[in-house]
């Protein structure tokens, strides 16, 4: 079985001792491979002006069962 991948962007809070993930993400929701899914998360510029949140792009493998 192939592995495949999915884009996701979280967002993460600063709470003074660690960062913390919010609760909230986008996800792409088309299946692609690691390497489709890394150059797409490549394009991606992010404007950081708070410095207690901040985006993360990753590339997570899809472990749907019903795709």
């Amino acid at each position: 079985m192939i592995k495949t991948f999915i884009l996701v962007v979280s967002l993460w809070g600063y709470n003074g001792n660690a960062w913390v993930y919010t609760g909230n993400q986008m996800v792409l929701k088309e299946p692609m491979p690691k390497e489709q899914c890394e150059t797409i998360a490549a394009n991606w510029q992010k404007f950081e002006m708070n410095k207690y949140f901040r985006f993360s792009i990753e590339c997570i493998e899809d472990i749907r069962k019903n795709i």
